[in-house]
């Protein structure tokens, strides 16, 4: 059934339910995750990207100075990641709450990075997410030769 709704473009749905479902998600969407500039909005582009989810996962191992966690990343990455791109990832992190920074005065300073509870709790969503990855990865193969092969 085609339901026309204001400000929308005709869509189709199943059943009142379905129709439902996506209204509130709408509503949950527009309420929360909408803004442009906003902490859910930024949170999921970041935890999106190349190197944040591995940063994270290297971090729920315990505390790192700099030059710890860039050699960690790119120990296990397939490109590297440079002191400019870490330290705008890290300096996102401590921003959103998930990381904290901890300069040692020492001759040159060092600086130690690690998790914050806020953090913790993220990686131990994303850690859910690579077991199920991991678990799937056999059925994604398949899927993706069986597309490829149409």
């Amino acid at each position: 059934m085609c339901v026309p709704r204001a400000n929308d473009k005709e869509y189709s749905v199943n059943d009142d339910a379905q129709r439902q479902a996506l209204d509130q998600l709408r509503a949950r969407v527009r309420h929360n995750g909408n803004a442009p500039q906003g902490p859910i909005r930024d949170t999921l582009a970041r935890l999106g990207d190349r190197w944040s989810p591995l940063l994270l996962l290297i971090l729920r191992h315990g505390m790192l100075r700099f030059t710890e966690l860039q050699r960690e990343v790119n120990a296990m990455a397939d490109s590297e990641l440079s002191q400019r791109i870490l330290t705008v990832k890290l300096r996102a992190f401590e921003r959103d709450g998930m990381v904290s920074r901890t300069v040692i005065p020492t001759i040159p300073p060092q600086v130690e990075y690690r998790l914050t509870p806020l953090g913790e709790a993220l990686v131990a969503r994303l850690e859910a997410l690579l077991g199920w990855l991991e678990e799937q990865a056999p059925a994604i193969a398949a899927a993706r030769a069986a597309y490829d092969g149409q």
